[in-house]
């Protein structure tokens, strides 16, 4: 489905990652849409795939249903020059290679080392539907570092059994499978059928469909996924899983099935933790809206890697514990990317904070709600969480440039390193936001209306309700819900890196107050004027800052600047003249 950006009108820890970067390989995904790309829109992929854990190859068959918005002679299709292409062919082939095929059945192709340039041998016009099939196989790659180096990772259980999983945000689904390789476009629906041998399990996203002896020591496992589905999020799991089930109830009135896909090893650690991913999947609908994905079920898929927001199977590989605020984190930011990446996704990777930023907030608003529960200081809770991840904000590049980019610009710093501000800095930009907008039920609205910009779509099932993001969509909400001309804050904090600098002198009886820019960044007649927060030992008061300047009477004491640490901005000392 090729969908287009999401307009509001103004009336009316996937982990904290320790080392991680998308570096080592060449392939990457997202960036500008080739010609060839932007001329059909997915509707349907078929994957038929053979997964070999002894020779670590994979065979498969990609069936793609498409509608040609631009008039064309070829399309593009991405796949990692691992693997051989044998035929491709349109409907009319059938689903199989045989020497009676008409031959006008088959598409002349060129390989390129990331590629495929299908000739459709006539040209198409918009509207036309067409039907590619693929056949192709080979040895993926191997996952040096999943999931933040992508491809397939091959272990083995405790026991010694195939133990095998996927990844492949940052370098794209087309390591191992034929696609259009953009966040722009999203099939409608999806099918995955895996063959594996006989005495594992594979799972996939969507619905089971069944399972199948295929008389030869394998079966296959079929799944339906019944709504748009982003291609990174497409993955898979086999292994000697077994199942830990429960029933969640949810604050709308329906009940669905969860199911832990788990090893032996680790059954009793995942029964101890389900009740608490189903406290998680609570308290994300009653904050953002409905689970968008619930004709498909929820399934937490135990990974021999840390975690990725497969949707509707989450990949989960952490330590199966709570932290000291009373969850466990990993699970939980995952199962937030359900809103902020699957259900709600940025068209392009120039706003991916929009799904790490998030669901990175959301754990800090998750501890907060725990606590309120638990009977203890949520708002110490909140600022505690928050607090954690300051230090690693770099203020380098862009939260979220105008310029279209590609998962590496937007995931690597220039030197290589990893880029945590479109985690840590969207989320302190948003924990900011929440200080200046100063009324947190219009806060929590704009969070709500993101997701769900028409309350209505929270009741449907249908995939309807997915839409793309964008950070004009987010400023329009918030501006929406607090009748405020945000671009000011939107524009300092998110389209250009430096922070804001507090200034400060005393004089004349009184302290005064300044903020200071990067210059350019403000246009003539526009002025920051984020109030700062003041503490003098009556508690704490704000400063207005009209026209990006404030002052306050000199008090005797020694002043703290904003002592609960609500704003982001360079850090300041004041020394008071006697």
């Amino acid at each position: 489905m090729l969908r287009f950006p999401l307009v509001i009108a103004l009336s009316g820890l996937f982990a904290f990652p320790v080392a991680a970067q998308y570096g080592d390989s060449a392939n990457t995904s997202g960036g500008p849409l080739k010609p060839e790309q932007a001329a059909f829109d997915v509707t349907f992929y078929d994957l038929n795939l053979t997964i070999d854990p002894e020779t670590r190859s994979i065979e498969g068959t990609l069936a793609m249903e498409a509608t040609i918005v631009e008039a064309t002679d070829v399309i593009l299709l991405d796949l990692d020059g691992a693997f051989e292409v044998s035929w491709i062919k349109s409907e009319r082939g059938g689903d199989t290679h045989s020497e009676n095929d008409d031959l006008d059945s088959y598409y002349a192709y060129d390989r390129t080392p990331g590629g495929i340039i299908v000739r459709l041998n006539d040209t198409h016009q918009p509207g036309d539907s067409i039907r590619v099939q693929v056949h192709y196989a080979g040895q993926p790659i191997d996952a040096a570092r999943p999931p933040w180096d992508g491809g397939f990772t091959w272990a083995e259980t405790e026991h010694g059994q195939p133990w095998i999983a996927v990844s492949c945000q940052g370098e794209g689904a087309d390591l191992w499978w034929p696609v259009k390789d953009h966040p722009s476009d999203e099939p409608d629906s999806m099918r995955i059928s895996l063959t594996v041998p006989g005495n594992l399990r594979a799972t996939a996203n969507g619905r089971h469909e069944g399972r199948t002896e295929n008389g030869d020591g394998t079966v296959t496992e079929e799944w339906f996924v019944s709504t748009p589905i982003n291609s990174y999020g497409v993955s898979f799991g086999v292994g000697p899983y077994e199942e830990v089930t429960a029933t969640y109830e949810s604050p709308y009135d329906y009940t669905m099935p969860v199911t832990f896909y788990v090893l032996l090893e680790k059954r009793d650690a995942a029964e101890r933790q389900l009740p608490g991913f189903l406290d998680a999947m609570n308290f994300l609908e009653r904050t953002f809206g409905s689970y968008g994905f619930r004709a498909d079920g929820y399934k937490v898929l135990h990974t021999p890697y840390l975690g990725m927001e497969h949707q509707s199977l989450i990949a989960y590989g952490s330590t199966f514990e709570d932290n000291e605020y009373g969850f466990d984190w990993l699970h939980f930011h995952e199962l937030a990317h359900e809103w902020w990446a699957n259900l709600g996704t940025a068209p392009d990777w120039n706003d991916f904070w929009i799904h790490e930023s998030f669901a990175n907030y959301a754990e800090a608003l998750y501890a907060e709600d725990i606590a309120r529960r638990n009977g203890e200081d949520p708002e110490a809770a909140y600022l505690s969480y928050i607090a954690a991840v300051r230090e690693r904000i770099s203020n380098v590049l862009p939260v979220a440039p105008h310029e279209s980019r590609s998962t590496k610009e937007m995931y690597n710093l220039p030197d290589g390193s990893f880029n945590g501000d479109i985690y840590f800095k969207g989320s302190w930009f948003l924990h900011t936001l929440r200080f200046l907008m100063d009324d947190d039920q219009a806060f929590f609205r704009a969070l709500r209306r993101i997701m769900y910009p028409d309350p209505a779509l929270e009741s449907v099932t249908d995939g309807s309700a997915n839409h793309f993001i964008t950070t004009d969509d987010v400023q329009a909400a918030f501006e929406r819900e607090s009748g405020t001309d945000l671009d000011v804050y939107f524009t300092v904090y998110l389209r250009q890196p430096d922070l804001p600098r507090l200034e400060t002198s005393t004089g004349g009886g009184h302290m005064s107050f300044r903020w200071i820019l990067p210059e350019g960044v403000l246009t003539e007649g526009e002025s920051f004027d984020l109030p700062v927060e003041v503490d003098w030992g009556r508690g704490p008061d704000r400063v207005i800052m009209t026209g990006g300047v404030g002052w306050m009477p000199l008090p005797a004491s020694q002043v703290q600047i904003d002592p609960s640490h609500r704003i982001l901005m360079e850090h300041v000392s004041v020394a008071i003249d006697e």
